[in-house]
Protein backbone atom coordinates (compact mmCIF):
# COMPACT_ATOMS: atom_id res chain seq x y z
CA UNK A 1 0.00 0.00 0.00
CA UNK A 2 1.50 3.58 -0.93
CA UNK A 3 1.32 6.39 1.69
CA UNK A 4 -1.24 8.34 0.40
CA UNK A 5 -3.46 5.06 0.35
CA UNK A 6 -2.59 4.73 3.86
CA UNK A 7 -3.07 8.17 4.84
CA UNK A 8 -6.59 7.84 2.82
CA UNK A 9 -7.50 5.01 5.18
CA UNK A 10 -6.69 6.12 8.26
CA UNK A 11 -8.53 9.22 7.44
CA UNK A 12 -11.30 7.35 6.58
CA UNK A 13 -10.90 5.22 9.79
CA UNK A 14 -11.07 8.57 11.57
CA UNK A 15 -14.42 9.51 10.16
CA UNK A 16 -16.39 6.17 10.81
CA UNK A 17 -15.01 6.69 14.50
CA UNK A 18 -15.69 9.85 15.24
CA UNK A 19 -17.57 9.66 18.73
CA UNK A 20 -15.29 6.33 19.61
CA UNK A 21 -11.98 5.25 20.42
CA UNK A 22 -9.91 3.92 17.61
CA UNK A 23 -6.77 2.14 16.27
CA UNK A 24 -4.69 0.86 13.28
CA UNK A 25 -2.46 -1.78 14.48
CA UNK A 26 -0.43 -4.30 13.09
CA UNK A 27 2.41 -6.67 13.51
CA UNK A 28 5.29 -7.30 10.68
CA UNK A 29 8.05 -8.85 10.12
CA UNK A 30 11.51 -7.04 9.14
CA UNK A 31 11.19 -6.48 5.52
CA UNK A 32 15.15 -7.13 4.85
CA UNK A 33 16.36 -10.48 4.92
CA UNK A 34 19.45 -9.14 6.82
CA UNK A 35 17.77 -7.95 9.80
CA UNK A 36 15.91 -11.19 10.30
CA UNK A 37 18.65 -12.72 12.80
CA UNK A 38 17.76 -9.64 15.10
CA UNK A 39 14.45 -8.38 14.60
CA UNK A 40 11.54 -10.45 15.50
CA UNK A 41 9.02 -7.95 14.98
CA UNK A 42 7.49 -4.26 14.66
CA UNK A 43 4.12 -3.40 16.23
CA UNK A 44 2.34 -0.03 15.32
CA UNK A 45 -0.67 1.47 16.59
CA UNK A 46 -1.93 4.87 15.34
CA UNK A 47 -5.58 6.04 16.34
CA UNK A 48 -7.23 8.08 19.13
CA UNK A 49 -8.45 7.59 22.63
CA UNK A 50 -11.65 8.90 23.45
CA UNK A 51 -12.20 7.17 26.88
CA UNK A 52 -11.41 9.57 29.89
CA UNK A 53 -12.02 7.37 32.77
CA UNK A 54 -8.85 6.03 34.37
CA UNK A 55 -8.55 1.72 34.30
CA UNK A 56 -6.53 -1.31 33.96
CA UNK A 57 -5.42 -2.32 30.27
CA UNK A 58 -3.70 -5.16 30.69
CA UNK A 59 -1.11 -7.25 32.62
CA UNK A 60 2.07 -7.73 30.59
CA UNK A 61 4.93 -10.64 31.19
CA UNK A 62 8.81 -11.21 31.19
CA UNK A 63 9.98 -12.54 27.47
CA UNK A 64 13.48 -12.77 26.50
CA UNK A 65 12.99 -10.62 23.65
CA UNK A 66 14.42 -7.27 24.07
CA UNK A 67 11.76 -4.67 23.24
CA UNK A 68 12.62 -0.62 21.79
CA UNK A 69 9.26 1.38 22.23
CA UNK A 70 8.47 4.47 20.59
CA UNK A 71 5.71 6.53 22.34
CA UNK A 72 5.13 10.05 20.18
CA UNK A 73 2.38 10.78 22.73
CA UNK A 74 2.90 10.14 26.13
CA UNK A 75 0.61 10.93 28.94
CA UNK A 76 -1.58 7.90 28.06
CA UNK A 77 -0.81 5.15 30.43
CA UNK A 78 1.20 4.21 33.49
CA UNK A 79 3.50 1.44 34.53
CA UNK A 80 3.09 -0.46 37.85
CA UNK A 81 5.03 -3.31 39.20
CA UNK A 82 8.26 -4.00 40.72
CA UNK A 83 11.21 -3.89 38.56
CA UNK A 84 9.08 -2.66 35.77
CA UNK A 85 11.95 -1.06 34.11
CA UNK A 86 10.38 1.41 32.90
CA UNK A 87 11.80 4.71 33.45
CA UNK A 88 11.52 6.26 37.40
CA UNK A 89 8.64 5.75 39.63
CA UNK A 90 6.30 9.05 39.60
CA UNK A 91 4.68 8.72 43.23
CA UNK A 92 5.94 6.57 46.10
CA UNK A 93 1.77 5.36 46.99
CA UNK A 94 1.34 2.14 47.36
CA UNK A 95 -1.73 0.54 46.72
CA UNK A 96 -3.07 -3.04 46.05
CA UNK A 97 -3.04 -4.53 42.27
CA UNK A 98 -5.67 -6.96 40.73
CA UNK A 99 -3.65 -9.90 43.16
CA UNK A 100 -3.84 -7.99 46.05
CA UNK A 101 -0.41 -7.21 46.67
CA UNK A 102 0.95 -4.52 47.40
CA UNK A 103 3.03 -2.48 44.93
CA UNK A 104 4.62 0.80 44.05
CA UNK A 105 2.34 3.23 42.17
CA UNK A 106 3.47 4.25 39.16
CA UNK A 107 5.59 5.02 35.96
CA UNK A 108 3.85 7.69 33.96
CA UNK A 109 5.09 6.53 29.65
CA UNK A 110 6.18 9.93 28.00
CA UNK A 111 6.66 10.94 25.11
CA UNK A 112 10.11 9.54 25.11
CA UNK A 113 11.70 5.86 23.48
CA UNK A 114 12.47 3.17 26.32
CA UNK A 115 14.57 0.23 26.04
CA UNK A 116 13.50 -2.86 28.00
CA UNK A 117 15.81 -6.01 28.49
CA UNK A 118 13.41 -9.09 28.55
CA UNK A 119 14.04 -10.60 31.63
CA UNK A 120 12.30 -9.37 34.45
CA UNK A 121 9.31 -8.97 36.58
CA UNK A 122 5.42 -8.61 35.28
CA UNK A 123 3.75 -5.42 35.17
CA UNK A 124 0.25 -3.42 35.22
CA UNK A 125 -0.31 -1.21 32.49
CA UNK A 126 -3.18 1.25 33.08
CA UNK A 127 -5.10 3.82 31.30
CA UNK A 128 -5.30 7.50 32.72
CA UNK A 129 -7.91 9.49 33.56
CA UNK A 130 -8.06 12.74 31.39
CA UNK A 131 -10.54 15.89 30.94
CA UNK A 132 -10.08 15.76 27.37
CA UNK A 133 -12.45 14.52 24.69
CA UNK A 134 -10.02 12.71 22.58
CA UNK A 135 -6.37 11.89 23.14
CA UNK A 136 -4.32 10.99 20.11
CA UNK A 137 -2.28 7.14 19.60
CA UNK A 138 0.91 6.76 17.74
CA UNK A 139 3.37 4.51 19.26
CA UNK A 140 5.89 1.54 17.67
CA UNK A 141 7.44 -1.31 19.17
CA UNK A 142 10.24 -3.24 18.11
CA UNK A 143 10.72 -6.67 19.23
CA UNK A 144 14.92 -7.94 18.86
CA UNK A 145 15.87 -11.13 19.83
CA UNK A 146 17.93 -11.48 22.97
CA UNK A 147 21.79 -11.56 20.91
CA UNK A 148 21.04 -8.40 19.61
CA UNK A 149 22.56 -5.65 22.12
CA UNK A 150 25.58 -7.48 22.15
CA UNK A 151 25.95 -8.26 18.12
CA UNK A 152 23.69 -5.27 16.85
CA UNK A 153 24.62 -2.64 18.95
CA UNK A 154 28.56 -3.87 20.70
CA UNK A 155 26.67 -3.45 24.34
CA UNK A 156 27.16 -6.58 26.81
CA UNK A 157 23.14 -6.53 28.07
CA UNK A 158 24.45 -6.89 31.66
CA UNK A 159 26.44 -3.55 31.48
CA UNK A 160 22.77 -2.09 30.81
CA UNK A 161 20.77 -4.08 33.56
CA UNK A 162 18.97 -1.53 35.84
CA UNK A 163 19.29 1.07 33.82
CA UNK A 164 17.27 3.74 32.48
CA UNK A 165 17.71 3.34 28.56
CA UNK A 166 16.70 5.36 25.92
CA UNK A 167 17.62 5.05 21.97
CA UNK A 168 20.03 7.06 22.06
CA UNK A 169 22.22 5.09 24.47
CA UNK A 170 22.83 2.44 21.82
CA UNK A 171 22.38 4.72 18.50
CA UNK A 172 24.24 8.17 19.49
CA UNK A 173 21.98 11.27 20.25
CA UNK A 174 22.19 12.35 16.47
CA UNK A 175 21.59 9.69 14.28
CA UNK A 176 18.66 9.00 17.09
CA UNK A 177 17.06 12.56 16.16
CA UNK A 178 17.29 12.48 13.00
CA UNK A 179 15.62 9.04 13.11
CA UNK A 180 13.24 10.20 15.52
CA UNK A 181 12.13 13.37 13.55
CA UNK A 182 11.31 11.34 10.60
CA UNK A 183 9.17 9.41 12.51
CA UNK A 184 7.38 12.01 13.65
CA UNK A 185 6.05 13.09 10.29
CA UNK A 186 4.76 9.44 9.48
CA UNK A 187 1.36 9.09 9.55
CA UNK A 188 0.87 5.89 9.39
CA UNK A 189 1.98 2.89 11.23
CA UNK A 190 3.55 1.29 7.51
CA UNK A 191 5.38 4.51 7.72
CA UNK A 192 6.76 4.06 10.81
CA UNK A 193 8.13 0.38 10.40
CA UNK A 194 10.12 1.84 7.45
CA UNK A 195 11.71 4.61 8.77
CA UNK A 196 12.72 2.01 11.91
CA UNK A 197 13.88 -0.52 9.27
CA UNK A 198 16.08 1.90 7.31
CA UNK A 199 18.06 2.90 10.37
CA UNK A 200 18.33 -0.56 12.06
CA UNK A 201 19.90 -1.80 8.48
CA UNK A 202 22.08 1.42 8.83
CA UNK A 203 23.30 -0.09 12.44
CA UNK A 204 24.18 -3.58 10.81
CA UNK A 205 25.63 -1.96 8.04
CA UNK A 206 28.02 -0.26 10.19
CA UNK A 207 28.88 -3.54 12.20
CA UNK A 208 29.77 -5.24 9.08
CA UNK A 209 32.19 -2.58 8.30
CA UNK A 210 33.46 -2.32 11.60
CA UNK A 211 34.30 -6.25 11.11
CA UNK A 212 32.23 -6.83 14.32
CA UNK A 213 29.69 -8.70 11.96
CA UNK A 214 30.24 -10.56 8.30
CA UNK A 215 27.96 -11.38 5.46
CA UNK A 216 27.85 -15.30 4.97
CA UNK A 217 27.10 -16.00 1.55
CA UNK A 218 28.39 -19.52 1.42
CA UNK A 219 24.53 -20.95 0.82
CA UNK A 220 23.80 -17.92 -1.61
CA UNK A 221 21.86 -17.65 -4.38
CA UNK A 222 22.02 -14.00 -6.81
CA UNK A 223 19.26 -12.67 -4.59
CA UNK A 224 20.35 -11.31 -0.94
CA UNK A 225 17.30 -13.75 0.53
CA UNK A 226 20.56 -16.28 0.44
CA UNK A 227 22.83 -13.95 2.24
CA UNK A 228 22.91 -14.72 6.47
CA UNK A 229 25.19 -12.50 9.30
CA UNK A 230 27.51 -14.56 10.86
CA UNK A 231 29.04 -12.30 14.05
CA UNK A 232 33.06 -12.96 14.44
CA UNK A 233 32.52 -14.73 17.77
CA UNK A 234 31.08 -17.88 18.97
CA UNK A 235 27.35 -16.98 19.84
CA UNK A 236 25.49 -19.97 21.76
CA UNK A 237 22.03 -20.91 20.24
CA UNK A 238 18.58 -20.43 22.64
CA UNK A 239 18.47 -23.68 24.07
CA UNK A 240 15.88 -26.08 23.94
CA UNK A 241 13.52 -26.51 26.91
CA UNK A 242 14.71 -29.74 28.06
CA UNK A 243 18.45 -29.44 26.74
CA UNK A 244 21.47 -29.22 29.33
CA UNK A 245 23.93 -27.02 29.41
CA UNK A 246 26.84 -30.52 29.29
CA UNK A 247 24.58 -31.11 26.39
CA UNK A 248 25.34 -27.94 24.78
CA UNK A 249 29.36 -27.90 25.83
CA UNK A 250 29.46 -30.98 23.97
CA UNK A 251 27.85 -30.18 20.60
CA UNK A 252 29.50 -27.47 20.54
CA UNK A 253 32.74 -28.82 21.82
CA UNK A 254 33.35 -26.21 24.67
CA UNK A 255 33.80 -26.27 28.07
CA UNK A 256 30.53 -25.78 30.60
CA UNK A 257 32.39 -22.99 32.64
CA UNK A 258 33.35 -21.25 29.12
CA UNK A 259 29.56 -21.86 27.21
CA UNK A 260 28.13 -20.02 30.68
CA UNK A 261 30.25 -17.17 30.52
CA UNK A 262 29.03 -16.72 26.93
CA UNK A 263 25.75 -16.67 27.65
CA UNK A 264 25.82 -14.25 30.14
CA UNK A 265 28.41 -12.43 28.00
CA UNK A 266 25.96 -12.18 24.88
CA UNK A 267 22.76 -12.80 26.44
CA UNK A 268 22.78 -10.95 29.89
CA UNK A 269 21.34 -14.38 31.24
CA UNK A 270 22.33 -17.81 32.35
CA UNK A 271 22.01 -20.59 30.28
CA UNK A 272 19.37 -21.61 33.09
CA UNK A 273 17.55 -17.82 33.28
CA UNK A 274 16.57 -18.40 29.49
CA UNK A 275 15.45 -21.70 29.75
CA UNK A 276 13.60 -20.94 32.50
CA UNK A 277 12.36 -18.04 30.49
CA UNK A 278 11.74 -19.92 27.52
CA UNK A 279 9.20 -22.76 28.94
CA UNK A 280 7.16 -20.01 30.73
CA UNK A 281 6.97 -18.15 27.57
CA UNK A 282 5.78 -21.16 25.95
CA UNK A 283 3.59 -22.63 28.15
CA UNK A 284 1.63 -19.08 28.71
CA UNK A 285 1.54 -18.88 24.53
CA UNK A 286 -0.45 -21.99 24.61
CA UNK A 287 -2.47 -20.79 27.88
CA UNK A 288 -3.65 -17.36 26.12
CA UNK A 289 -4.32 -18.91 22.80
CA UNK A 290 -6.25 -21.92 24.55
CA UNK A 291 -8.07 -18.36 26.72
CA UNK A 292 -8.69 -16.35 23.38
CA UNK A 293 -10.35 -19.29 21.35
CA UNK A 294 -12.67 -20.23 24.76
CA UNK A 295 -11.28 -23.64 24.35
CA UNK A 296 -10.59 -26.01 28.05
CA UNK A 297 -7.29 -26.83 29.12
CA UNK A 298 -5.98 -29.19 30.74
CA UNK A 299 -2.86 -27.99 33.32
CA UNK A 300 -1.11 -30.49 33.67
CA UNK A 301 -1.01 -31.75 30.50
CA UNK A 302 0.53 -28.41 29.67
CA UNK A 303 2.98 -28.57 32.09
CA UNK A 304 4.48 -31.57 30.60
CA UNK A 305 3.96 -30.13 27.21
CA UNK A 306 6.16 -27.14 27.97
CA UNK A 307 8.87 -29.36 29.36
CA UNK A 308 8.03 -28.97 32.80
CA UNK A 309 9.09 -32.00 35.39
CA UNK A 310 5.57 -31.51 36.81
CA UNK A 311 2.75 -29.42 37.40
CA UNK A 312 3.94 -28.42 40.87
CA UNK A 313 6.99 -26.93 39.50
CA UNK A 314 4.77 -25.19 36.64
CA UNK A 315 2.76 -23.63 39.24
CA UNK A 316 5.58 -21.74 40.90
CA UNK A 317 7.03 -20.66 38.05
CA UNK A 318 4.39 -19.53 36.34
CA UNK A 319 3.39 -17.20 39.27
CA UNK A 320 6.75 -16.09 39.64
CA UNK A 321 6.49 -14.80 36.03
CA UNK A 322 2.69 -13.27 36.13
CA UNK A 323 1.83 -12.36 40.02
CA UNK A 324 -0.58 -15.38 39.55
CA UNK A 325 -1.18 -18.99 39.35
CA UNK A 326 -2.58 -20.17 36.22
CA UNK A 327 -6.06 -20.70 37.60
CA UNK A 328 -6.43 -17.01 38.70
CA UNK A 329 -4.91 -16.20 35.46
CA UNK A 330 -8.13 -18.13 33.64
CA UNK A 331 -10.53 -16.53 35.69
CA UNK A 332 -8.57 -12.94 35.38
CA UNK A 333 -10.70 -10.80 33.04
CA UNK A 334 -8.31 -8.93 31.45
CA UNK A 335 -9.42 -7.01 28.27
CA UNK A 336 -7.09 -8.70 25.81
CA UNK A 337 -8.24 -6.75 22.40
CA UNK A 338 -6.91 -3.48 24.56
CA UNK A 339 -3.24 -5.03 24.73
CA UNK A 340 -3.48 -4.54 20.85
CA UNK A 341 -4.22 -0.91 21.29
CA UNK A 342 -1.42 0.05 23.90
CA UNK A 343 1.21 -2.63 21.80
CA UNK A 344 3.17 -3.40 25.27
Amino acid sequence: MTAPDESDRLERLAEQNEHHSWADFGSVSPEHPLLSRYIASYTYSIGCLREQQAKLITRAYPTVMTQIYFEFYGGLSEIRGEAHGFGKPAKSKREADTSGNQVTQGAVIEKRTYIKQGLGSWFDIYQLACNAQSRPIKNLKVDLYPMALYELFGYAPKELAGEDLQLADLLGHTTTSLMLEEMEAANSGQALVRVAERYFLQQLWQQINRQRLEIDDRHASTKSKGHTITPKGFTPPLPETEETLPQQAERYNKSKRWLQKRYDEVYGMSFKQIQNNLRFHTAHQVLWQTLARGQPINLTELAYRSGYFDQAHFIKDFKRYTGMTPGQYLKTNFDQQSQYLWYW
